[in-house]
């Protein structure tokens, strides 16, 4: 054991992969069990071995088998694995009730019923306590960047790196103002193309996503644009013309009417993407979880009757 006390403490991969090569009982197979190369593995034997001053393992053609030496030290190895087995759930359980920070962006239009879909991130006493920062923004900020740990998208994401989920479809409809339809009648698809839209600047997605559904919408008819869902919505409200709502924020304008319900606008795509880290630390894991699931139970609690080929209003708003 000179080799051992020459050298220092003990690395603890070098056993962890002691192990799996003696349970696996080759290299390969036990590369493939802990996720390394073959190499990496191979290097780990000799360098134990190396440490402790002793073969531990018969080289034989149908792979390693543990000798005597090998045997005596696998006891005290696997106490050893047991041992860090114990600690790494102690672990989880103390970190998963660690505080921390957690940025959250999402567009407005579910802005008014994140914060309380986000309720049972609320913790006090020894479970302590996620602070929430809710960041409404009409553009996409750049996670990968840090400029947010979690977003709610109304876009498929296209990083790799991110981690995605996709979510129920947020119920949407097309709405204008009881005093538009006074003024310029009930919109219908023989009158498609007498009536005024509201849309985006950057992204007119509305006349993008109707012209697809074989209603183009003219640059004529699009007299009033906005970026921010505030505005559209403010614009229909007052009477400027037609413009997509998510039927929960419709539900509570009296002034809204809902039109054209022969065209299939009927939902809002959803994703949740977060950074890599909602994977592995544990409030934004939970936190992660806590987003999609709450959010899929909103949308369920939403009565959103779909006609016939309704289809989704994909990358709106």
């Amino acid at each position: 054991m000179a080799g051992l006390e020459s050298s220092g403490d003990l690395d603890w991969n070098l056993v962890r992969t002691f192990i799996a090569v003696a349970d696996r009982g080759s290299l390969s197979a036990a590369a493939r069990e802990l996720g390394l190369a073959h190499p990496t593995v191979a290097r780990h034997i000799q360098n134990l071995e190396a440490a402790l001053g002793l073969t531990l393992f018969d080289r034989r053609a149908t792979g390693l088998k543990l000798n005597d030496a090998g045997r005596r030290l696998a006891v005290s190895a696997r106490e050893m694995l047991d041992g860090a087995r114990a600690f790494e759930r102690a672990s989880r359980a103390v970190t998963s009730r660690a505080s921390g920070r957690v940025r959250i962006t999402a567009s407005e239009f579910i802005a008014d019923v994140f914060p309380d879909l986000l309720s049972p991130l609320r913790r006090v006493g020894d479970e302590g306590l996620i602070n929430i920062e809710l960041l409404i923004a009409n553009h996409q900020l750049n996670l990968l960047q840090g400029e947010a740990d979690i977003a709610i998208r109304h876009v498929e994401p296209q990083q790799q790196e991110l981690v995605c989920r996709r979510l129920a479809g947020l119920p949407a409809g097309l709405y204008a103002s009881r005093g538009y339809v006074a003024e310029r009648g009930m919109p219908t698809l023989a009158t498609f193309r007498d009536h005024w839209f509201i849309d985006g600047v950057q992204s007119p997605r509305l006349a993008r996503h109707a012209r697809r559904m074989g209603y183009p919408v003219g640059k004529d008819q699009l007299v009033f644009r906005s970026d921010n869902f505030a505005g559209r919505l403010s614009g229909a409200e007052a009477g400027w013309g037609i413009t997509v709502v998510p039927l929960h924020v419709a539900a509570g304008r009296e002034g809204l009417v809902r039109v054209l319900t022969e065209v299939p606008f009927t939902e809002i795509e959803m994703w949740l993407v977060g950074r890599q880290e909602v994977r592995t630390t544990p409030f934004l894991r939970d936190a992660f979880a806590t987003a999609g699931d709450t959010l899929n139970a909103f949308v369920a609690s939403l009565s959103a009757p779909a006609g016939p080929g309704a289809v989704p209003v994909a990358r709106t708003g």
